[in-house]
């Protein structure tokens, strides 16, 4: 048996292990229901260019199941040059608790999405900040199923967005951010918070002034994760991550190949200031998927290569399997066999497009 060999099979049972850490993470992310609890929330909403989503978006916003005096819902426009302002005022005039403002120039850490973001929180008047995309649809329960979830010392919660598809690109989308957000999940149950997402991240105001917000925190192409980070780093609040689908929050993939190595870069990017840990579970799944690719120069054997290529499939049908069964969603997994090859491309050359990759684009904007 050649040294290659040797390795692959260590990384293959290393693999395993991180699988079986993730799948006890996800049997602990349930936590009792405070459910005496109706505090008032405000809903943060920063859109830039996003006629083609934000009626949409609002439309669902409207539909809460949440005393309409107790929660504020503020349409942050980020400077749109398309119709996105209009139909936020159209849609914004005979609703008393939702209202619009335009984001003013930015000036220190903040810059782009967290400029826009901050100066929502700074007029909004909830306990709970919760916050989603434009291009994002909430769910009826979205409001009381997630501040349900805090107890006393909870800081954040965040909670599951999955992919409103119609076609395989889109199908296996929806399976890469299931599997991301169940490791961003498992570990936060285990402990260890690593990331979440900013479509369905909700936290304490409290908690929010406390790290002095965004103009106290360094600029990120991922503003979500930064504040994330800063939060959880403090030390001063609990997380919980639960994958309810009271919670379940739907955005749209990415159109095509470029607007998916776009927002895959831009994540990676942002991603940099990862915990050790993170790093740690980023490692070996770089170094199994690039052994895979390897496998045909490098003299592994097939039978090996087969084995290990199959225990993989299983750890990962079985982590997936889990967010998806409790979201009503497991006709998704006949997306995985896509899912797979993508999975181990995108592993691979992830690093070398977040260092080699130049400056990232987005909304338009250079960072």
């Amino acid at each position: 048996m050649t040294v290659i060999t040797i390795i692959l099979l260590c990384a293959t049972i290393a693999y395993v292990g991180h699988s079986t850490l993730m799948l006890i993470g996800l049997s602990r992310a349930r936590f009792p229901r405070n459910i005496t609890y109706e505090p008032k929330v405000s809903i943060i909403v920063a859109a830039r260019d996003e006629a083609k989503n934000i009626g949409e978006c609002l439309a669902s916003l409207a539909q809460i199941d949440y005393p309409s005096h107790k929660f504020e819902v503020i349409v942050v426009d980020d400077n749109s040059a398309d119709a996105t302002p209009s139909i936020i005022a159209s849609y914004l005039s005979a609703r008393s608790n939702f209202r619009t403002m335009t984001a003013q120039p930015a000036s220190g850490h903040l810059r782009g999405k967290a400029n826009a973001i901050a100066q929502g929180i700074d007029i909004a008047s909830g306990e709970i900040i919760m916050m989603t995309d434009a291009d994002c649809i909430v769910s009826p329960s979205w409001v009381r199923g997630t501040v349900e979830q805090y107890n006393d010392t909870t800081g954040i919660v965040a909670g599951l967005t999955l992919l409103k598809y119609d076609d395989w690109f889109g199908g296996m989308q929806t399976i890469d951010w299931t599997y991301m957000l169940a490791l961003a999940s498992s570990t936060m149950a285990l402990g260890n918070p690593l990331s979440c997402i900013g479509n369905n991240f909700t936290f304490r105001r409290a908690a929010y002034d406390e790290v002095g917000g965004y103009r106290n925190i360094k600029f990120s192409v991922t503003e979500d994760f930064a504040l994330f980070n800063a939060m959880t780093r403090s030390g001063k609040w609990g997380s919980r991550y639960p994958i309810r689908k009271e919670t379940l929050v739907l955005s749209k993939p990415c159109a095509d190949v470029a607007a998916l190595y776009r927002q895959k870069r831009r994540w990676g990017v942002g991603g940099k200031d990862m915990s050790v840990s993170g790093f740690a579970i980023g490692t070996v799944g770089f170094l199994l998927h690039a052994l895979y690719l390897l496998f045909p120069f490098v003299g592994i054997l097939w039978q090996v290569f087969a084995a290990s290529f199959a225990v993989k499939m299983l750890c990962d049908y079985f982590v997936l399997r889990v967010p998806l069964k409790r979201t009503g969603r497991l006709a998704d997994l006949r997306y995985m066999l896509l899912f797979e090859p993508y999975f181990i491309l995108f592993v691979v050359l992830l690093p070398f497009a977040v260092f080699l990759g130049g400056a990232v684009v987005w909304k338009g904007r250079r960072y």
